[in-house]
């Protein structure tokens, strides 16, 4: 019984530690925008998959979903879902999204940073969507792609965000 009790104790007590080892959001947050700048000034990654017309670059677990227009997709990467909208009208340097994102924009902004190089413009923000996720919203040019997050991996899906809307070419 004894031996019982002590492995179930042990048990709990590498869950509790292990529960706590999860960056907080706010750190997951800093170091997404941090990436994500530094990915944004290197250059869009090279295109891997044409959907329609376009050319993007996914990273490894997305999957494309369908595509219902020439502006409109849906990706996905286990069980989540991203919109990627694609405004061929539009070049690497323009603003028009992000001024849309700011004219427009209902919730709360928990976090938001623009990027620019010589040729093209960029911007990321997160919002506060409930008390348990976060809507990711990543732009280059004329392309925007969201998703819906748990507070888990906001930095990665940042980068990966950013790494599909800058290499979008039409």
């Amino acid at each position: 019984m004894k031996n019982k009790l002590f492995l179930l104790l042990t048990t709990l007590l590498i869950l509790l530690v292990l529960a706590g080892c999860g960056k907080p959001v706010e750190e997951q947050i800093e170091t997404g925008m941090t990436n994500v700048e530094s990915m944004f000034k290197e250059g869009p990654k090279e295109t891997n998959k044409e959907i329609g017309e376009i050319e993007v670059y996914l990273p490894t677990g997305y999957t494309i979903e369908e595509s219902e227009d020439k502006t409109n997709y849906l990706l996905k990467k286990g069980d989540q879902h991203f919109i990627l909208f694609v405004n061929p009208n539009e070049q690497k340097n323009s603003h028009l999204l992000y001024d849309l994102f700011k004219e427009n924009q209902a919730k709360e902004i928990v976090e938001e940073q623009k990027f620019e190089t010589n040729d093209s413009f960029g911007f990321t923000a997160i919002l506060e969507n409930d008390e348990d996720s976060y809507e990711l919203i990543a732009s280059s040019g004329g392309v925007k792609i969201s998703t819906l997050s748990s507070a888990k991996n906001i930095d990665v899906t940042l980068q990966e965000m950013m790494q599909i809307a800058h290499s979008v070419t039409f």
